[in-house]
């Protein structure tokens, strides 16, 4: 627990003049709140003592301390009002600080840790759980400290009051504390519980909204909705477990103030009746008013806790993100001088597995500066581990990338990836315009001064002519996805966002599979005027696509079988030259 809270307060650290001011303007509330029933209590004994026949009270006594309880109460409100500034702002500035580290943490991590998370589950760590932790150091410092104060300051003037009386009150800590510990234990469990669920139910959302098209294209509607219905009564069932729990907390803390105030009545009204009046009106009646005044705070304990409860409980969840290390980073042998690529990639016995599935085996080949390489091979057989391991998505188990020479791992990151234009077979569009999918991975710069820039490689890409004929040309507003473009027009428009970035490497992993192949042929033409001194990676398991490609490499279970260039591998008359028939057939067939 310490070395949670150690770690969330190290945000709450960063704005030290917030919170101090916070704090003392919480302290001058406290301070005054609690003076102001010792005023009631001498304006009540003043009057009493001019009832029984002692000193005559003037009206303008009594006005002076009437007045004097006005000033205290509104410079008490002003500096709560302080407090609020302050101590819940900073909270703010606290999650915005937590949600933009998560953020940046998230684009750090490894493709595979998404491969085993959930959308949905990242989305309620974001929101929900981020929320409780904002409650945590905004609302429960305030409250708590808030708490502490006044029973501090209270407990002080009480015990100036009557001692015996004091320490009556003080019975009731015992209580409300062996209450917190057994039920706040209970409440952490079935909290986590909650979270999870409404995890649970967040991704199974996010999907459903992400592949309605899935859905309703299989009418599954209804057993979608069934299982959304059985996630949903399960998230419901643990929060009524949930308030089965923290429910008690405050009915027993009012049975508990109910006995003490009782008690105080009790014993105190002996006091003032008794002989020789230990204790007068007024003084118990500031007595009881100061006690009342603590009830609040006190049972508020009981909601502070279940505060930092689930708080502490969301910030575990945060961490368990924060923690993940990501496999591929910068490590201490990177070179910062190395500032930019040319593209020219070796392979030396790179060997990659997954498990027991090995998806290359001892790889090696030489693609120099500019030059054109084609890779195919059937499903499966390593071409995509290749891209993988180019783009630094992965690391090889053995062997060794070089590119230009230097080893892959002494290139910062940063700086291969910003010299590589990938294409991935199944491109991702933002929720955006045409215009700003194509420039994005750019410098931020104004739209309008990149327009002839991004109508170039539009042009280059084949999808210049569909964009103008969209009612609002490159300003078209893309659903999530890219939904609103076909499967061809969202591959060009993925084309034309690696054309744009004018990189060393440009890479086709099977990005030319939803297009025809009257367009393929436009492409690859287009293609011509992008690759030159450009090192350019096609793969594919169309032949056509590879005519201009310097060379050709073949994999096959994860291994190099054929290399050579078009012509060489149709005069080998392997795997490439019986594909290369296969397909010459089917293309006869749908020509005729």
């Amino acid at each position: 627990m310490r070395a949670t809270f150690r770690d969330l307060f190290a945000y709450a650290r960063r704005y030290p003049r917030a919170y101090l001011t916070g704090l003392t303007l919480l302290v001058t509330f406290a301070a005054l709140t609690t003076f102001a029933p010792v005023l009631v209590g001498r304006v009540i004994d003043t009057l009493q003592a001019a009832g029984d026949g002692g000193a005559p009270a003037t009206f303008g006594d009594v006005l002076g301390t009437i007045l004097l309880i006005l000033l205290v109460m509104t410079t008490a409100a002003a500096a709560m009002i302080g407090v609020r500034r302050t101590l819940l702002n900073a909270s703010w500035e606290v999650q915005f600080d937590v949600r933009h580290d998560l953020f940046r943490h998230f684009t750090a991590l490894d493709a595979g840790f998404y491969d085993d998370h959930r959308v949905g589950d990242m989305m309620a760590r974001l929101t929900t759980d981020l929320n409780a932790v904002r409650m945590v150091v905004g609302v429960a410092v305030f409250q708590g400290a808030n708490t502490a104060l006044l029973l501090g300051f209270t407990l002080a003037r009480m015990a100036s009051l009557n001692v015996p009386l004091t320490l009556l009150t003080l019975l009731v800590v015992p209580f409300i504390t062996l209450t917190f510990f057994v039920l706040l234990r209970i409440i952490h469990r079935r909290y986590q519980r909650v979270q999870e669920q409404f995890s649970d139910v967040s991704a199974m959302a996010q999907e459903n909204f992400s592949g309605i098209r899935v859905v309703k294209g299989f009418g599954i509607e209804a057993r979608e909705e069934s299982t959304f219905e059985r996630l949903n009564d399960e998230f419901i069932r643990r929060n009524l477990a949930l308030t089965r729990v923290d429910g008690p907390l405050f009915p027993l803390m009012e049975v508990f103030f109910s006995l003490t105030i009782s008690a105080l009545l009790l014993l105190g009204g002996r006091q003032v009746l008794g002989a020789g009046g230990a204790l007068s009106i007024g003084e118990f009646s500031a007595f009881v008013l100061l006690f009342m005044g603590i009830q609040w705070p006190l049972i508020a304990l009981g909601w502070i806790a279940n505060v930092v409860q689930r708080g502490v409980t969301s910030w575990q969840r945060l961490k368990q993100i924060l923690d993940e290390e990501p496999e591929v980073r910068d490590g201490p042998d990177v070179d910062p001088t190395i500032r930019t690529i040319r593209g020219d990639v070796t392979f030396e016995h790179v060997t990659v597995r997954f498990g027991d599935f090995v998806a290359l085996d001892d790889v090696s080949f030489h693609v120099r500066a500019g030059e054109t390489i084609g890779i195919t091979g059937r499903t499966g057989a390593g071409k995509t581990t290749l891209v993988n391991l180019l783009t630094r998505t992965i690391l090889p188990d053995e062997g060794e990338i070089r590119i230009d020479g230097h080893p892959i791992d002494t290139i910062p990151i940063a700086v291969v990836r910003r010299h590589l234009g990938v294409v991935p077979q199944e491109p991702y569009l933002f929720s955006d315009t045409i215009a700003e999918n194509i420039a994005y991975g750019l410098p931020e710069e104004d739209t309008d001064a990149l327009m002839p820039r991004i109508r170039e490689v539009a042009r280059l890409a084949q999808v210049l002519d569909d964009v103008e004929g969209f009612p609002e040309g490159f300003d078209t507003h893309l659903g999530e996805r890219g939904v609103t473009l076909s499967g061809g027009q969202r591959q060009r428009t993925a084309l034309a966002r690696a054309f744009v970035r004018d990189p060393a490497i440009l890479i086709l992993d099977d990005a030319l599979s939803a297009v025809d192949t009257q367009t393929e042929a436009a492409i690859l033409k287009g293609l011509e005027e992008v690759q030159k001194d450009r090192t350019t990676w096609i793969v594919a398991h169309r032949v056509s696509a590879f005519r201009s490609s310097d060379r050709i490499l073949v994999l096959d279970r994860g291994r190099i079988v054929e290399e050579g260039s078009h012509a060489d591998l149709l005069a080998q008359d392997g795997w490439y030259a019986d594909m290369d028939r296969r397909q010459q057939l089917e293309r006869d067939l749908e020509a005729s």
